[in-house]
């Protein structure tokens, strides 16, 4: 209840105070896209042979990925090394980064 006052009290001084608000999300996107029923037909012989189609599991093609934006524009994008996950240790490098970025930004 406190911080949604202090928020409020910000916001009634103007909109300047949303430019220093900061948000992200993490999730997971993947290398391939599957193939539509469109894209699955093709046209051939009635007497030639199917053409074998692989499965492809989604979970070994995909990365996860945090993205940070204020309201005016997204601030960072991190991919996360193949078989790694966010956890406490990896989230505080990524925080380092999103600082150092910030920081780069006000001066210059």
């Amino acid at each position: 209840m406190g911080a949604v006052l202090t928020f409020v009290t910000h916001y009634t001084e103007g909109d300047e105070f949303l430019d220093s608000i900061v948000t992200g999300d993490e999730t997971w996107v993947f290398h391939h896209t599957p193939e539509s029923k469109q894209q699955l037909m093709e046209w051939r012989h009635t007497h030639s042979a199917l053409i074998k189609k692989f499965k492809t599991s989604t979970s070994i093609n995909r990365v996860m990925v945090t993205v940070f934006w204020d309201r005016k524009r997204v601030l960072m994008v991190n991919c996360m090394p193949h078989g790694t996950t966010v956890n406490a240790a990896a989230y505080c490098e990524i925080q380092k980064g999103l600082d150092m970025r910030l920081k780069m930004e006000d001066e210059g």
